[in-house]
């Protein structure tokens, strides 16, 4: 069974949500046979089925949301309750930062009785999906955030998730083999306040972690205006590391990385 990564959606920020010009799913990934999904926004369930092959929730092993934002957990109660058959059988993982776990968070309090594990995300703390093990990162972000690393047949993957960027950030993602970025604004519309990466943030984030190759997703309206296509292929001229802008569906193998 191949291992792959499959970005049911890429859209970032509340407008391209609220809009759908892109699919605000989360991220299928299927390492050593377990089946993740990262970040189970709005649609996810309904992108599960619509892609081809389908992705069937039921087969899940674990549930991953990076933080508590409508973008990132939304579907997570239903696609909780897909991997546990209805809550009738007590199987798989949910993971989640403290902070949404408890307290007014779109994740419900009855859902989260539903697998057999529920894991608070800690920074540095190495967590397991069967014999998958990922890593927490601790980012800065308006609500309690963690990026990831995933480890998976020798193959380091990384999720920089939502954060503002700070001096410390590429240095925790170097070695990784493929570098997922989330970049919501471009240098347009990135104000002082702002808690999300740009593209020359991303890019020097790809510089400084040297992963084997970057992909690029989550994207705000700027960014696509800026035609994320154009913008990758110029990060690849100037870094000399591949770059790719992920599109809707998209289905990268891991073990040819």
């Amino acid at each position: 069974m191949a291992d792959f990564v499959q970005f049911l959606g890429t859209a970032g920020g509340r407008f391209v949500v609220a809009r759908q010009q892109r699919s605000s799913a989360g991220t299928w990934l299927q390492l050593c046979g377990q089946r993740i999904i990262l970040d189970p926004g709005p649609g996810t369930l309904l992108r599960c089925w619509q892609v081809q092959p389908p992705r069937d929730p039921r087969q899940l092993d674990a549930v991953i949301c990076s933080h508590q934002h409508i973008d990132h957990c939304s579907d997570a109660n239903v696609m909780v309750e897909a991997m546990t058959n209805g809550g009738y059988e007590r199987r798989g993982l949910l993971f989640a930062p403290q902070e949404a776990l408890s307290g007014d968070s779109p994740l419900c309090r009855y859902v989260q009785e539903f697998p057999e594990e529920v894991v608070a995300l800690a920074d540095g703390l190495q967590h397991e999906v069967g014999s998958v093990r990922f890593t927490a990162v601790r980012h800065q972000h308006t609500t309690e955030t963690y990026g990831l690393i995933f480890v998976s047949q020798d193959v380091r993957l990384g999720f920089v998730t939502d954060t503002s960027y700070f001096p410390e950030l590429p240095g925790r993602y170097r070695d990784c083999h493929l570098l997922v970025v989330n970049v919501v604004l471009d240098e347009r519309n990135h104000p002082a306040t702002a808690r999300h990466l740009s593209l020359s943030h991303a890019e020097q984030i790809i510089r400084e972690a040297q992963p084997g190759q970057a992909i690029l997703t989550h994207f705000g309206t700027r960014v696509i205006e800026r035609n994320p296509e154009r913008v990758a292929a110029g990060m690849s001229e100037r870094l000399g590391i591949p770059v790719t802008a992920a599109t809707d569906g998209m289905k990268l193998r891991t073990g040819v990385l």
